[in-house]
């Protein structure tokens, strides 16, 4: 049996090994009588700016700990009920270390969009973000205004309608045209689009760009076509078109588009809120400044009646 005076000599010898590793300064590693510290490791002696490599796989296994800021007190103390005190010295360490393997926290106060683009992973983005079936449903004819135009009007589906679209690189819109009803010329900034008319027909015009010459004169090339129902044609990215629908029934058309945020821009519209000087040298100085705001005025909503001919069949009343 080992002697009272040998068993004390090994519990002191013991608690000055457990203890010193918990002191970062290599002043206090030099001053214990063990001999076993009196040379730091590499990473204390360049100021313990760096890590070790090897922290206990057990830390890895309680990510609660370190996510609650385990440096204080009460944390060591709740530590020390299941890790014995060169542990909790380590688990201090570790817990700055192993929070670069902890799950994002849910992002408040974005938009899904915001917070699916800041998903890890699309899984991530399912089970966090779009927690609803409910969320993978758009439903065009509920999202109807039915205005501002009178001509119809255009439901788009982008990302920021349909978030459940964020990383699909695609969208849709859905036009409903009344009877005459005309989709003013645009372009999609950033998507090539294919209109398939599903009901009646719709009259479709495109001019691609520069270059692109309808004949011996080099005028730009206006490509018309009357979609009949269950046709399609494409527009490309960036090119000018329009639709109007030629008839007294209302016509409907869908069109996917080749990105989720495709972007459009009224040609019109847009083209008639630059200053005065620049829009009458672009019509070539023949619209004089007193016209230029009854000019804006004619200027319809993004679907409008229009189609002179059509408005007379239809006994459509032009609006003054």
């Amino acid at each position: 049996m080992l002697k009272i005076g040998t068993v004390a000599a090994i519990l002191t010898f013991c608690s000055v090994s457990t203890a010193a590793p918990a002191n970062l300064g290599s002043d206090a590693w030099a001053s214990t009588s063990s001999g076993s510290y009196t040379t730091p490791p590499s990473w204390v002696a360049t100021g313990g700016s760096t890590y070790e490599t090897s922290i206990p796989s057990g830390y890895y296994n309680s990510m609660s700990y370190a996510h609650n800021g385990g440096s204080n007190s009460t944390d060591a103390a709740g530590a020390s009920a299941t890790v014995s005190a060169t542990d909790s010295a380590s688990a201090a360490a570790a817990a700055t270390f192993s929070t670069s393997a902890a799950a994002p926290a849910t992002p408040t106060g974005m938009s899904k969009v915001q917070q699916i683009l800041l998903s890890d992973t699309r899984a991530d983005a399912i089970n966090n973000v779009l927690t609803s079936d409910s969320d993978f449903i758009f439903d065009f004819q509920q999202m109807r205004k039915y205005g501002p135009g009178k001509g119809g009007e255009i439901v788009q589906a982008n990302r920021k309608a349909f978030p459940a679209l964020t990383g699909t690189g695609m969208s849709m819109a859905v036009g409903f045209l009344g009877p005459c009803g005309f989709n003013t010329p645009h372009v999609h900034n950033r998507a090539s689009e294919l209109l398939i008319v599903t009901r009646g027909k719709v009259v479709s015009e495109m001019v691609i760009e520069n270059g692109v010459v309808g004949g011996a004169d080099g005028q730009p090339r206006d490509i018309v076509n009357t979609v009949e129902e269950m046709q399609a044609t494409p527009y490309f990215t960036g090119a000018l078109h329009t639709q109007y629908n030629p008839t007294c029934d209302e016509a409907m058309f869908v069109a996917p588009l080749s990105s989720e945020d495709g972007g459009i821009s009224l040609m019109a519209q847009n083209y008639l809120a630059m200053q005065d000087g620049t829009i009458a040298a672009g019509m070539g100085n023949h619209i004089d400044g007193a016209d230029i705001d009854r000019f804006r005025g004619m200027v319809s909503v993004s679907v409008a009646q229009g189609v002179e001919q059509c408005l007379q069949t239809c006994n459509i009343s032009k609006r003054k």
